[in-house]
């Protein structure tokens, strides 16, 4: 590819997403960017209409959005389903056109995620759909069965023998390495999955899981929330997203957590999204924090977004698990110093 025609490609992607996020300063934007006119911004405006790209929508901001393919499938799991043939006869006909980087990733993603629904959720009904434009592709898989959070709560309630709630379903997800059926499940397919994605997220009873970028706020604001939650019953949804045109693989992903002579060794504990009723203070929450973490051999926390650690919490997580495992090697990121203040505190 030509200088000139990456830089013509830049231009493009750089105003769709503008366009996508409805951004009203899109032409000043693209104009400052990349040094350009005001013509030349709307000659690729027009060059993007012209090829079907974009579509005029006077109601929106821009006056214009991205146009998308949205196609929807519904499955009975009364059927003999299978996530493999699902995936190969219903969805990859419709991800033409993206890296292969990509439709590796959805192979996995999909087949994984379509497998929980068929063997964990009890479901009576499992719905697909996919939203593909010039840059992203958008898949959720939703079912009307336990609802992933209630299932888990249940498996750590018999595990612990003391009650659990959502809360604790939701953090043990980040962990990973948690199946409620270890005769055939290894516990590592959302875990990974969530990893590989631009956004992923789950939302059941009320609760939600997010990766990647993703978040509560735009989860809850974006259509399919309100599209799903109209529905009668709805034990599941989780919805992932991917850009068409990406790079990153599989490989890489795995390399991170899980290099192949140590098995699945790493885990990144988002403190912020794991003590959402507060900082992290109490004994106790660490106590649900460090559970299972012996399985692993270096744990991740990362405090973004917190503020204050309490004397409890740190020492429970670095002085008193950390002496009971010596061996595994505990990493903090993004944190302030008065976090950073408070776990040298409990270390002396």
């Amino acid at each position: 590819m030509s200088f000139q025609e990456e830089k013509r490609n830049s231009i493009k992607r750089y105003l769709l997403e503008k366009v996508r996020n409805q951004d009203t300063d899109y032409i000043k934007k693209t104009m400052d960017n990349f040094r350009i006119s005001v013509t030349t911004v709307k000659r690729y405006l027009k060059e993007l209409l012209d090829q079907g790209i974009l579509e005029e929508q006077k109601q929106s901001e821009c006056g214009y959005r991205l146009k998308t393919e949205e196609y929807r499938f519904v499955y009975d799991a009364s059927d003999f389903l299978v996530e493999d043939k699902i995936y190969f006869q219903d969805i990859l006909p419709l991800l033409q056109n993206i890296s292969k980087e990509a439709s590796a990733i959805w192979s996995y993603a999909f087949m994984e995620i379509m497998n929980n629904a068929i063997e964990h959720a009890k479901a009576k009904r499992i719905s697909c759909c996919i939203k593909k434009d010039n840059l992203y592709t958008e898949i959720s898989i939703t079912d009307d069965g336990i609802g992933i959070f209630e299932n888990i709560k249940g498996y750590l309630e018999k595990e612990q023998g003391y009650p659990a709630d959502v809360q604790d379903a939701v953090l043990e997800l980040y962990k990973g390495k948690l199946t409620t059926q270890r005769e055939s499940h290894s516990g590592e397919g959302i875990f990974f999955v969530s990893k590989s994605l631009r956004e992923f997220a789950i939302w059941s009873k009320q609760s939600v899981f997010t990766a990647g970028r993703c978040t509560e706020e735009k989860l809850i604001q974006s259509h399919l929330i309100l599209y799903y939650t109209s529905l009668k019953s709805i034990g599941t949804m989780v919805v992932m997203k991917l850009e068409n045109d990406t790079t990153h693989t599989l490989k890489e992903v795995f390399d991170m957590f899980a290099p192949i002579e140590e098995g699945f060794a790493k885990t990144v504990i988002p403190l912020k999204k794991v003590c959402p009723y507060g900082e992290p203070i109490a004994r106790s929450q660490a106590r649900r924090v460090v559970y299972r973490l012996e399985q692993f051999k270096q744990v991740e926390f990362d405090c973004s977004g917190i503020d204050f650690m309490g004397q409890g919490f740190a020492d429970e997580v670095f002085r008193v698990f950390q002496n009971k495992y010596p061996d595994i090697q505990l990493e903090v990121t993004n944190a302030n110093e008065t976090v950073l203040g408070m776990i040298r505190h409990v270390k002396r």
